[in-house]
C-alpha cells in the first residue's frame, strides 16, 4: 500500500530562508541601506591570517585575503545586498584599491562594517 506523507508547509522552511531571514533582519537592525557609507571594521579570522592566500594557486592568484585585509578600516559605499544579507561593497571605487589589486567587488557580512554616512537623499522639488 502505497501512503503520501503530507507535511505542514511551515515546518518546511529550508535552512538558506532561515539563515536569509536572520541576515536580512541583522541588516534592518543595523539601518544599512543601499548607498549608505560603511567603514569596514574587522574581517573574519580566517582572512586575518597572512598564510590564507598561500594555500593553493587559485588563492595566491585572487589574493583575497590580503584585499580584505587591505580594506579594514576604510569607507566605502553599500551597493547590494546577497541572498543572505552579505552586504556588497564596489572596493575598486578608492583608487588605493585599484591601483593595488585592480577591480574588485567584495561581499560582506554586516556585523562587520559601520555605518559612516547614510545615503544622500535626492530633495523633491515642489511645483506650484
Amino acid at each position: 500500500m502505497w501512503m503520501s506523507k503530507t507535511r505542514n508547509k511551515k515546518s518546511t522552511k529550508s535552512v538558506a530562508e532561515v539563515v536569509a531571514r536572520k541576515n536580512g533582519l541583522t541588516r534592518r537592525r543595523l539601518g544599512l541601506e543601499i548607498g549608505d557609507r560603511v567603514r569596514i571594521i574587522d574581517i573574519s579570522s580566517d582572512l586575518k591570517d597572512p598564510s590564507h592566500d598561500l594555500k593553493d594557486a587559485e588563492h595566491r592568484e585572487m589574493r583575497t585575503a590580503e584585499l580584505f585585509r587591505f580594506c579594514v578600516g576604510r569607507v566605502f559605499t553599500i551597493y547590494g545586498f546577497g541572498r543572505y544579507g552579505h552586504v556588497e561593497l564596489e572596493v575598486s571605487k578608492s583608487p588605493a584599491v585599484r591601483r593595488k589589486f585592480g577591480l574588485s567587488t567584495i561581499w560582506m557580512e554586516p556585523e562587520f562594517l559601520k555605518r559612516v554616512r547614510k545615503r544622500k537623499t535626492k530633495k523633491k522639488v515642489l511645483s506650484s
